[in-house]
């Protein structure tokens, strides 16, 4: 969930690494802050709030030093205080830290540290991660070997960064379950937990795995294990343009991204050949297919899950990551896992696909982020293609991940006059585009409203529980995603006068009931607003798409919520990039 940026070089590290930062503020936060060696001490600049506003109210633009550390905030220890925002430092101040992931041992290591003399500042579980490298410091005499064992005293999760102010140019990083990558630059070097806050300056980076410590300077990069034996640096050139982080002509992020839609659909089936047949094998060779995501791809995965039964006839089921304990007992070495993220780094999913492992199971994956560990605990990874997704809300990821599954489906089915007609989604997307201004509208008069249902049947269901989670995230309205049939064993007690029904009711063979459920609840005086391709005297209101093949549905009617989302929050005066306690990337448990 934290940004983590280190930059040590041949420039002023305060501009470097406010740029850096202000690229990670989609993974959502609280408070942020620099530490920058200059003169042989190490500043520490860093409060509450938003980046541009806490850049301002500690001048960092104009403070000097070529070496230097910053964070993101999301809080989970601590409130959102100046004193608990990132980076801590030790007792004397001579060694600062940041760090992403939680540190579950830290009531005991703080106690431990505190009978030892050492006094702690913040409520945070970083600040032990300081204090213990600066104990080890005093016995090492070597940074490396201190923070080796300071992190073998921890138990959790974690991507720290570590400053020394006797050390004027060097970094060092240590990761476990947490995502940290180096960018290798010329006479200046990275370590982040992001590529996309480094790439405006190099594109060759070197992925850490778990266990493993980096330390930079501006003309050396090396890598140990714990343990202190050295590890080659693989360099990797990784594809993302800079030009693709900006927001153009849009007024955000988000609006951007649902925008680019018509183009990321048709890059997401630009795959590789023969990794997408062997994705395809692994699932029909499987005895026991198991899907397992969070969030938006969970949605995607239930979608999956439908298209595998109806078109392939394939078995398989849908979990999601975080409930692994109670679905590990079905899992063995006859189970293929397929896992689903945007970022390749939540923690869930990585939980999920690493105990799977461990009972045999072959992982394969559909990742946004190229080289993230999802990729990389995989037997074969198929990429989204779709860029960096900065919106914290998924919305290009999402239909980039349903062209693959269509794909993958299509392929398993063996209808490959379905496959072609999946190049022609793109136009069928514009078209849903082209009535953002409808749907302005419809946001606008429905701004008031407390509650909103999605419901759809078969197919349109994951599409419901995708529209009601896109709602709840960027507006803060409460949503519900509906099985259009259940609405008689419960739901129907909330329906009153005016409340908004987002009805998924194309001409498929789902139509006539689902307007069967649409009259119960005009029945109690909800307001229906439908999305389909065909209108009905029972709707209030209609948002059209286009008719297309009944099996693509699903990847058109998607887009009309995901942009009613995005008004809803604009007419709330909200901030539909940065949604409130939210993260792009959950990181932590």
């Amino acid at each position: 969930m934290c940004g983590i940026i280190g930059y040590t070089g041949n420039k002023d590290a305060a501009p470097v690494l406010l740029q850096s930062l202000k690229k990670m503020e989609y993974r959502g936060y609280d408070s942020a802050g620099f530490g920058i060696i200059h003169d042989k001490s190490i500043q520490i600049l860093k409060d509450a709030g938003r980046i541009d506003d806490i850049a301002s109210r500690v001048s960092i633009r104009t403070k000097k030093g070529t070496t230097g550390i910053a964070h993101t905030r999301w809080a989970t220890h601590g409130g959102v205080t100046q004193t608990n925002a990132h980076p801590h430092v030790s007792c004397d101040t001579k060694i600062a830290v940041v760090h992403n992931g939680i540190i579950e041992n830290y009531q005991e290591l703080s106690s431990k540290l505190k009978n030892e003399g050492h006094r702690f500042a913040s409520e945070t579980d970083t600040e032990v991660i300081a204090h213990l490298i600066e104990k080890y410091y005093r016995i090492e005499k070597s940074p490396l070997k201190a923070l080796q064992s300071a992190v073998k005293q921890l138990k959790g999760t974690f991507a720290t960064l570590a400053l020394f102010d006797d050390k004027p140019e060097l970094v060092l990083g240590a990761r476990k379950d947490a995502p940290l990558v180096v960018g290798l630059g010329k006479g200046e070097n990275f370590i982040a937990s992001d590529i996309v806050s480094f790439i405006s300056y190099t594109d060759k980076v070197a992925f850490l795995k778990d266990y493993e410590i980096a330390s930079i300077t501006p003309s050396k990069v090396q890598i140990f294990t714990f343990d202190g034996e050295p590890v080659p640096v693989v360099s990797t050139q990784v594809a993302w343009e800079a030009s693709d982080i900006s927001k153009k002509e849009f007024a955000h992020y988000t609006l951007k991204e649902i925008s680019e839609q018509a183009n990321t659909i048709n890059a997401a089936l630009d795959q590789d050949e023969v990794k997408i047949v062997e994705f395809c094998e692994a699932i029909r060779n499987a005895e026991n297919v198991r899907i397992t995501a969070s969030g938006t791809s969970f949605h995607a995965g239930i979608l999956m899950r439908y298209l595998l039964a109806k078109l392939a006839k394939i078995h398989a089921q849908v979990f999601i990551s975080s409930e692994i304990d109670h679905e590990i007992d079905l899992i063995d070495e006859n189970t293929l896992v397929i896992a689903i993220s945007q970022s390749g780094e939540t923690a869930d999913v990585l939980e999920a696909v690493k105990k799977a492992a461990a009972k045999g199971a072959k992982i394969v994956s559909l990742v946004n982020t190229v080289g993230s560990s999802l990729t990389r605990e995989s037997k074969v990874s198929l990429p989204l293609n779709c860029g960096p997704e900065i919106g914290v809300a998924a919305t290009k990821s999402f239909t980039s991940q349903l062209a693959i599954i269509y794909d993958i489906a299509f392929r398993l089915a063996g209808l490959d006059d379905k496959r072609e007609q999946l190049n022609d989604l793109g136009r069928y997307v514009e078209i849903v585009l082209n009535q953002g201004e409808r749907i302005k509208e419809i946001a606008e008069k429905h701004k008031l409203a407390a509650d909103f249902y999605f419901i759809g049947r078969g197919l349109h269901f994951p599409i419901a529980l995708e529209g009601a989670l896109k709602m709840k995230e960027l507006s803060y309205t409460h949503a519900e995603g509906l099985a259009a049939g259940e609405l008689k064993h419960g739901t129907l007690a909330l329906v009153d006068a005016g409340t908004p029904v987002i009805a998924i009711n194309p001409s498929d063979e789902t139509y006539s009931e689902t307007l069967s459920n649409i009259s119960e609840m005009k029945a109690r005086g909800a307001r229906v607003i439908a999305v389909s391709d065909k209108d009905n005297e029972l709707y209030d209101e209609i948002i059209s798409i286009p008719s297309v093949d009944p099996a693509f549905f699903p990847i058109i009617e998607v887009i009309p919520l995901q942009i009613l989302a995005y008004y809803a929050a604009v007419e709330r005066a909200l901030d539909p990039d940065y949604p409130r306690h939210l993260a792009k990337s959950v990181t932590v448990k």
